[in-house]
């Protein structure tokens, strides 16, 4: 049965590397991967043959480029390691990927020599740029047992298409009402969203970033404003407080009486570290109770 994929969308995988190139007469604006993954993912959601694309066991890249000093100063005397030359990033699960003993507060971050040539990405060498270790990638498929230590196993893109067809949606809820699952199916329903507490994050962004493939957007940190000042009580930290008593409140939880209990009733501000802890041990409070 011929199927025909229309205007494929590639949410969230637009970041990687192709692992295909796309033929010389390929004429769609989107790559001949992307069409592979969907006539693949269609097929098999109506049970129809079909046949696996050829690039599942590439590893998954994402393609970067050094603009920064600290960057060139972390890659040392790497010789690929010059200004404006393209890397490649291998995805590696933190918790699997990893064959070398690694410290739970060592930081790993994995580039390799830049190439276009899909079969030559296993035979590339990695450095740590955080430390300058070298690593080699392994395909997880292609062991025998004996697996150096000095390896790491990124992930393929099999996984990603796994990954890919069992995401829930998150924005939509079930027929049913529920939370959308891997498993959901049917028409979805619109998810409705209650404001809690109200946050200030700044949306600064470094200007490089417009042009791609820039390195610093890895570890770049979201900045969030009056996470230190003072806040105060929501009504309904208030209504529980009255509904415990504010003698036992302070007695339970071993805030102190009038510096935080009473101040949270009365719509005071306090520290929002005393708040966030207050509030941690109501919630455990009222679900012993509840149990």
């Amino acid at each position: 049965m011929n199927i025909t994929i229309v205007d494929p969308k590639a949410h969230g995988i637009g970041f990687l590397y192709a692992p295909r190139n796309s033929t010389k007469n390929w004429k769609s604006d989107v790559p001949m991967w992307i069409h592979e993954l969907w006539d693949y993912i269609v097929r098999g959601a109506l049970h129809l043959p079909r046949k696996s694309p050829p690039w599942l066991e590439v590893p998954q890249m994402m393609r970067l480029t050094i603009t920064t000093c600290n960057v060139l100063e972390m890659l040392g005397d790497w010789a690929i390691a010059r200004p404006y030359n393209f890397l490649l990033l291998p995805m590696v699960d933190p918790l699997y990927g990893f064959a070398f003993h690694r410290q739970s507060n060592e930081k790993v971050l994995l580039v390799c020599p830049f190439s276009s040539n899909q079969d030559e990405w296993y035979d590339l060498e990695c450095i740590n740029v955080h430390d300058g270790k070298k690593y080699m990638m392994l395909n997880c498929k292609k062991t025998n047992g004996g697996v150096p230590y000095n390896v790491v196993f990124p992930l393929q893109f099999a996984h990603l298409v796994i990954q890919y067809q069992r995401h829930p949606e998150a924005k939509s809820l079930a027929p049913d009402g529920t939370q959308c699952t891997a498993e959901t199916q049917g028409l979805l329903q619109r998810a409705h969203v209650l404001a809690g507490e109200i946050r200030y994050i700044g949306k600064e962004t470094d200007r490089k970033w417009e042009e791609g493939d820039e390195f610093s957007v890895l570890e770049f940190g979201a900045t969030e404003y009056g996470r230190n000042g003072r806040v105060v009580a929501s009504e309904e930290v208030k209504a529980a407080i009255q509904r415990i008593g504010i003698n036992r409140c302070a007695r339970e939880s071993g805030f102190h009486r009038a510096n935080v209990i009473r101040k949270l009733v009365r719509g005071l501000p306090i520290k929002r570290i005393s708040y966030t802890e207050f509030v941690a041990w109501l919630r455990r409070y009222e679900a012993t109770l509840a149990a």
